[in-house]
């Protein structure tokens, strides 16, 4: 049997899926259903913040190393299992609101859906690091990708299409019980006997993970080269913050083609960049991969410029779309994969989620950021000021050729963080 399709791989594809549901629901199709009902640029924007929870996760994630809500069930099992109880239940309570009504309203619930998606993350984003042995974390990031893409592709693409034709309520009402698939996947799961951290003191919990990271070396650059290369696909990928406001008011397009084009077609091609990745990197370096990459999704960039300039034109929204979400699918798998190879077994979650937040710090802002620049500078130089902050990545990610985890080998001596495997 091929190794993709062995029990750890499946779950592993339906926990991704079990992520990548919630992040539309409140960020970009939130911002649809306000954009919609007329809400300005600015206030549109501003919902992308909602997904600030998704940074400071890290500050609860010690708990979920530490600590198990059932020890028969299993650590990381009994955790993601809560979240996404918490998680079905929010979105058919977020279904009994609407922005012309309680605009504040629906955004508590969304920053509070955030948070509790931000710890389900954390605990499958561990699970699948402690599950998988190192020569699989690029096929592992690979296939979760594909399972978090698919969920994207169904909750941010053809719940619009629900939307125009049924109601914002039946969209929220159906993506609720879409996590029952998730809840499926955490009981039938395989979880591990893995090293733990055995200091009791709940003080250490916290700060073990920060001081193993700080005394890395070169963690300064590490994390700048992670940000400024995430920095490269904020403005114009499906999940930014900006291009929902630049579509619908800015160029104009109907919910209905930006749902097949740049939620649907947008989503496949980061499908299939995020199977491309994983294959390149069982032959090639992730320094190698990373670097093309990036330069990759900058070039991209630059078909967005193109059409904030000739204005509606499906077929090239349809080629900035895709060719850029494809790159972003790519750079989304060599990034997974270099987290999982950086992160110390002994604090997993924590550490996994202060990287994950340095990599969203570009998306979560991308809606201020690119109002203010939509604001000054109008759409052509908003996409042209993205277009040449996405090079930055480059210098940082020379200075860390000689890092060990950039030639796809695990950053501590073990080959995994699995106990006597």
């Amino acid at each position: 049997m091929p190794l993709i399709f062995t029990r750890r791989f499946i779950v592993v594809f339906i926990l991704g899926f079990s992520s990548g549901v919630p992040l539309a629901m409140v960020t970009s199709t939130l911002q649809a259903w306000f954009a919609k009902t007329g809400m300005s640029v600015y206030a549109t924007g501003m919902l992308s913040l909602l997904g600030l929870p998704y940074l400071y996760r890290f500050i609860w994630s010690p708990v979920l190393d530490r600590f198990s809500l059932s020890k028969s069930f299993g650590r990381r099992k009994s955790w993601m299992l809560l979240m996404q109880i918490f998680l079905c239940v929010g979105f058919n309570l977020m279904a009994w609101f609407s922005p012309q009504t309680s605009p504040i309203t629906l955004a508590v619930l969304g920053f509070i859906l955030a948070s509790v998606s931000a710890t389900q993350d954390s605990v499958i984003d561990a699970y699948r690091v402690e599950c998988l042995n190192s020569e699989e974390f690029g096929l592992g990031a690979s296939v979760a990708s594909l399972g978090y893409r698919l969920a994207m592709l169904i909750s941010g693409g053809l719940s619009l299409v629900l939307a125009e034709n049924y109601g914002w309520e039946v969209v929220y009402r159906v993506m609720g019980f879409v996590m029952v698939i998730g809840m499926l996947a955490s009981i039938f799961a395989e979880e591990r006997k893995v090293l733990e951290n055995t200091d009791n003191s709940f003080a250490h919990i916290f700060t073990d993970p920060i001081k193993d990271l700080l005394s890395r070396p070169k963690i300064l650059t590490f994390c700048l080269f992670v940000l400024f290369f995430k920095l490269g696909e904020s403005f114009t990928t499906t999940t930014s913050g900006v291009v929902m406001p630049f579509l619908i008011q800015g160029v104009g397009f109907s919910l209905s083609t930006i749902a097949y084009v740049n939620k649907i077609l947008g989503v496949l091609a980061i499908i299939f960049g995020g199977i491309l990745g994983g294959i390149i990197l069982l032959r090639y370096s992730l320094y190698h991969a990373l670097l093309a990459f990036g330069l990759l999704q900058s070039l991209t960039n630059s078909l967005f410029i193109v059409l904030a300039i000739v204005g509606k034109n499906t077929i090239l929204l349809s080629a900035a779309v895709m060719s850029d979400n494809f790159a972003a699918g790519l750079g989304t798998t060599a990034i997974v994969a270099l987290f999982m190879s950086y992160v110390d077994c002994r604090y997993t979650a924590t550490q996994f989620s202060i990287l994950v937040a340095f990599a969203s710090i570009p998306r979560v802002f991308s809606g201020p950021i690119g109002a203010f620049f939509q604001i000054h500078l109008g759409w052509v130089g908003m996409f042209q000021a993205g277009f040449l902050l996405s090079f930055v990545f480059i210098p940082f990610l020379l200075m860390l050729a000689s890092d060990p985890c950039f030639a796809n080998k695990k950053n501590s001596d073990d080959e995994t963080c699995a106990v006597g495997s």
